[in-house]
């Protein structure tokens, strides 16, 4: 299993709105979210807005493959598209930087 660290900006007064989003997280999109394989999923908030998000996973890029082709990850990314920061307009969902890990403890 690998640990999976990236980064990525909400709009920071919306963090209200953003966290009850997620608190009420559609039961079918954490189905498909456990079906492509993510584990131990957090997002964490800086009040500038920009989040870091954690996860366990066995293959991030083929995970990411299968859940962007679900409907129901789609319906998701479109409404949570009003609360992200970012360059790219294209992109549905986040534009996520990814991190190294630099250290590990267990």
């Amino acid at each position: 299993m690998n640990r999976v660290g990236f980064l990525f900006r909400i709009k920071p007064e919306l963090k209200d709105e953003y966290k009850k989003a997620h608190d009420e997280i559609w039961p079918e999109m954490i189905s498909e979210m456990r079906r492509v394989g993510l584990r131990n999923y957090s997002i964490f908030f800086k009040k500038d807005g920009l989040l870091f998000a954690y996860l366990q996973v066995d293959d991030f890029e083929k995970a990411m493959s299968e859940l962007s082709k679900t409907e129901v990850n789609e319906r998701w990314q479109k409404y949570m598209e009003k609360y992200f920061i970012k360059e790219d307009k294209s992109i549905l969902g986040p534009e996520i930087e990814m991190l190294e890990e630099v250290f590990h403890m267990e």
